[in-house]
């Protein structure tokens, strides 16, 4: 008796160091994101809603399914991301992965801020063959490849199909989009007559779209193009919305996204990732078309989301970096749980399945991916997008004339990109 309990005491001490054992291994990394805070996201990936909720359920799962690995979030603020990395990077206590932008890769990849995971995703399974062009131009800077793909997402017409319907601009259930800058005024002046503007918008991205579509760009290597005429076009346009009383430029992002959603406005312009909040929050039949085609060829404001990874974790800490490499391998696989935003996935295997064509809408703006477009790559993107938006907003608001304006604007643009 006395040997079978020294027997079994020793088992159940083993176990016990066991578990310490386990307990200690457990790998502690930090993922560092913006969306906002959400805390009953659950783990269930597929019931969530909204983008905070929706990505903190992924993360949560993973948590659950990987006890070996434990993962904390952090969020950021939305505005001021970029300015807090920056300074963890130069502090040494960057997070172990973190949310970027496609256009923010030049800013910290120029510094050796972030690794080039160049041949790392299929290390982990991920096949890169199946990420979509766009995603990896996205990815891709200066021969490396930066990132983690998250999505796409892009400018849309968020439409109020019953203002619309009065205004007489339906047919067949769905909303008539204009084709030229003469039949957007027509559509204006339509929405106007059942007491309605015709178009909100809190952002100047509609506006680089109208120049994009123009064949245009705001610079090109080191040659700033912003005071030409296809930018006049397309200032021009909107200030021709303003007179008409159709669009009220002083409406800031919030105030806009109220307005129409209040049922002042037929139409929003804003991006993909409010698809899935307005479809469970709007009181009106809600459309949400493609921006449409109004000069030469069709193009949207487009941008990407992803993970990047400070560039000394891999030789730091092994083991961090394969949790963190892990934890990207999971998002990748919950791609379609993501996409319920109303972002774009960036997996053609997704894009082509039939669970993505069934998510709400998602037919309705789908051919947004053959027209997504941004501004070349730039160290300075984050000043230049500033600049734009401050010149352009101040001739909106009549704070200055379209000619001194574009003028300014373009001397300024000359010293941000030589």
């Amino acid at each position: 008796m006395g040997e079978k309990m020294k027997k079994i005491k020793l088992i159940f001490f083993a176990s016990f160091l066991s578990l310490i054992s386990f307990s200690v291994s457990a790998v502690d990394i930090t993922i560092a994101r913006f969306f906002g805070d959400c805390e009953d996201a659950g783990s269930d990936t597929t019931t969530t809603s909204g983008e905070a909720c929706i990505i903190q359920s992924i993360i949560n799962a993973f948590n659950e399914q990987n006890p070996d690995i434990n993962v904390t979030t952090e969020v950021l603020d939305w505005g001021q991301t970029y300015n807090i990395l920056q300074t963890r990077y130069a502090d040494n206590s960057a997070p172990d992965i973190h949310i970027m932008h496609r256009h923010r890769i030049p800013q910290f990849s120029s510094i050796g801020a972030i690794a080039d995971l160049s041949g790392e995703l299929e290390k982990y399974g991920m096949d890169s063959s199946d990420i979509v062009p766009m995603m990896m131009d996205a990815l891709t800077f200066d021969g490396g490849m930066w990132g983690l793909p998250l999505d796409i997402h892009a400018g849309l017409f968020h439409t109020n199909l019953d203002l619309m319907a009065k205004a007489g601009l339906v047919k067949d259930g769905k909303p008539i989009y204009p084709t030229s800058p003469a039949e957007m005024l027509e559509h204006a002046n339509a929405c106007k007559a059942v007491g309605a503007d015709y178009l909100a918008s809190g952002q100047t991205r509609a506006i680089y779209g109208l120049t994009w579509q123009q064949n245009a760009n705001f610079f090109e290597g080191k040659k700033a193009t912003l005071n030409t005429d296809e930018v006049r076009n397309a200032v021009q346009l909107y200030l021709d919305l303003k007179a008409a009383g159709a669009y009220q430029p002083e409406l800031d992002y919030g105030s806009a996204e109220k307005f129409w959603m209040d049922g002042k406005a037929c139409i929003l312009y804003n991006g993909t990732w409010v698809v899935d909040y307005y479809s469970q929050n709007v009181d009106f039949n809600y459309y949400v078309g493609p921006m449409p085609t109004i000069y030469d060829k069709g193009a949207t404001w487009a941008d990407s989301h992803m993970w990047s990874i400070p560039a000394a974790l891999k030789s730091s800490s092994p083991e961090k970096y394969d949790a963190v490499m892990k934890l990207a391998k999971f998002m990748w696989d919950h791609s379609i749980d993501w996409s319920r935003t109303g972002h774009m996935s960036y997996r053609s295997s997704v894009i082509n399945s039939d669970a993505y064509m069934n998510l709400p809408h998602r037919t309705e703006y789908a051919s947004t991916a053959e027209i997504m477009t941004d501004t070349p790559h730039s160290i300075n993107y984050g000043a230049i997008v500033q600049l734009l938006d401050t010149e352009i907003g101040a001739i909106m608001l009549g704070e200055k004339d379209m000619d001194s304006g574009l003028k300014d604007a373009n001397n300024k643009l000359k010293k941000l990109i030589r």
